[in-house]
């Protein structure tokens, strides 16, 4: 048999297809049919030709093609009893582009920020030839090639894509697929720097974060400081403390991804601030007062004394030639040079910003005259002491200087020092001095000098009570600073020590130590206790020692 067929075929129109043979048997058993066809869209017909032009068989097949049946074969076929003959017939269907897909690669794996990702536009059929492709991300156009080609990926890829594929009979449209840029990124709410005791949320957020099964670790200042499924870090009532650098880190089944640290900022008025005031007469009568405070955004500082503001930060202050003054991130230092009795009162630190402000205040009580020891108020036996009251200076005429020791009054000179060239240890003691001059008299705070010397030769007493039974008492008292041990012992024997002795070696003796004395009771005293006791004292600066008979 011959076929012939259409070679315009388009999907969705009718087209007939004619099966033929140049024999004819009316009263035979030949018989044609087609096959592969669909024959719920299709007609049949056939027609035998007997007359003077020609002689023949034909059967007509009229039916619609789908997209599907592009490249797809129909037989024509003849058959004669037993014997067959047939021939094949190759549909070439006119369609849109069909059967389009989106693919991605790399397939597996996160994506992540930087990463190079390539999208194809899969078409399974389409005839004629695809003539053009279009790519859409979010139903934007954003490319024309079969390969969508996506270098240094960024947080903002990620969304629905889907391509079109085009030729001259129309278009066809792939189902959109979604690309995860696997990113984490903080952002707060409602903003980065809020002030205190706002509610305040920080989310760690994944593009399309829904459904991805993610787990989110949080850390504050590189320090772990959660971990679960919520993706937000919720302050009902943010704090100072709260302020920091927050991360987070999302893990998948697939990898892992850390965003970059956003900083916390909270706001908040000055707390009460710390003065602290200090004075030294080394080298110059010098007082200080310093101020600091704990603000954010930072204050603005002042000091005034009883009214009269001497300092500020962030403001001129008209300058004052006794007065330094230093201003630094939420803290102010004043400086008084050649301090003196009119500086004394009360200084007020004040401190403020946009959210409001606060106060404290302190007393500065001046001397007009110091008293300075050298080398230091803490000396041994034999150094060379000098004592110099210091005082604010009198231009009306040369001063007198009045020197006290224990409160009882030592010398009067014009000279300001008064020298020990060889300290000794009864010379120690609370030390005072007062300045007389034009414009009055002042006199200095007591400043203890102590001088550290050896145990002087202990004294030692003992007498007998035979009043009520025989009672021996044995004393020891020396004179040292610092503080001595006193030891007595009779022979090779330990009686008793102020401290770190083993217990008395008789349950008749009776130990009573106190500040460099040591005495010693002995109960129903028989001759074995006569003898010669000796009594050692000792201490970091040296020892010495005693010795006296007891005679019962």
């Amino acid at each position: 048999p011959s076929a012939a067929a259409s070679e315009d075929l388009t999907e969705g129109r009718r087209s007939t297809l004619e099966c033929s043979t140049p024999y004819a048997c009316p009263w035979g058993d030949t018989v044609l049919r087609w096959e592969g066809y669909d024959p719920r869209v299709s007609t049949v017909s056939g027609r035998l030709q007997l007359d003077t032009s020609g002689v023949g068989q034909s059967l007509a097949l009229n039916t619609s093609f789908s997209w599907r049946d592009h490249s797809k074969k129909l037989r024509c076929q003849v058959s004669f009893g037993s014997r067959t003959a047939s021939t094949e017939v190759v549909l070439r269907v006119r369609h849109a582009p069909k059967d389009i897909q989106v693919s991605v690669s790399p397939s597996t794996g996160n994506i992540h920020v930087g990463d190079t990702v390539s999208l194809f536009c899969e078409v399974g059929s389409s005839h004629p030839p695809v003539s053009g492709y279009h790519w859409y991300k979010d139903g934007v156009a954003v490319g024309s090639e079969r390969v969508l080609t996506l270098r240094g990926v960024r947080r903002e890829d990620h969304g629905r894509y889907h391509c079109e594929a085009q030729n001259a009979l129309g278009a066809g449209t792939a189902p959109a697929v979604t690309l995860h840029v696997f990113s984490a990124e903080i952002s707060a709410s409602p903003a980065a720097e809020v002030r205190e005791g706002t509610a305040t949320t920080l989310s760690c957020d994944v593009p399309g974060r829904e459904g991805l099964g993610l787990n989110y670790t949080w850390y504050k200042n590189g320090e772990w400081l959660r971990e679960g499924s919520a993706h937000t870090l919720l302050f009902p009532a943010v704090a100072a403390a709260d302020a920091g650098h927050y991360s987070c880190e999302v893990t998948n089944s697939q990898g892992r991804d850390e965003s970059q640290p956003i900083g916390l900022s909270v706001t908040y008025p000055p707390r009460t601030p710390t003065v602290t005031l200090f004075q030294e007469a080394q080298g110059g009568r010098l007082a200080i007062v310093q101020c600091a405070v704990d603000s954010h955004p930072p204050a603005a500082m002042a000091i005034d004394r009883d009214g009269t503001v001497l300092a500020a930060s962030g403001a001129q202050v008209a300058p004052r030639q006794r007065l330094l003054v230093t201003a630094s991130r939420n803290s102010l230092r004043l400086e008084i040079r050649d301090a003196g009795p009119r500086d004394s009162g009360r200084y007020r630190c004040t401190a403020s910003n946009a959210h409001g402000n606060a106060t404290a205040t302190k007393v500065l009580v001046t001397r007009a005259a110091e008293l300075l020891i050298q080398p230091s108020a803490e000396v041994r036996e034999g150094t060379e002491v000098t004592l110099t009251c210091v005082g604010t200076g009198d231009a009306g005429r040369e001063p007198l200087y009045s020197w006290y020791r224990n409160g009882k009054r030592l010398q009067e000179s014009p000279s300001p020092a008064l020298r020990f060239p060889s300290i000794r240890g009864d010379q120690a003691g609370a030390f005072q001095c007062r300045v007389r001059g034009s414009d009055g008299t002042a006199t200095s705070a007591p400043v203890p000098l102590r001088v550290l010397y050896p145990p002087r030769p202990p004294v030692m007493s003992s007498f007998l009570q035979t009043q009520g039974g025989r009672l021996g008492i044995i004393q020891c008292s020396v004179e040292s600073d610092p503080e001595s041990n006193l030891t007595l012992r009779r022979g090779h024997d330990t009686i008793a020590c102020t401290r770190g002795c083993p217990p008395a070696p008789s349950p008749r003796v009776r130990v009573s130590p106190s500040y460099n004395s040591l005495e010693v009771q002995i109960q129903d005293v028989v001759v074995e206790d006569e003898g010669t006791y000796v009594c050692q004292a000792g201490n970091a600066q040296g020892s010495a020692s005693t010795a006296a008979e007891f005679r019962a």
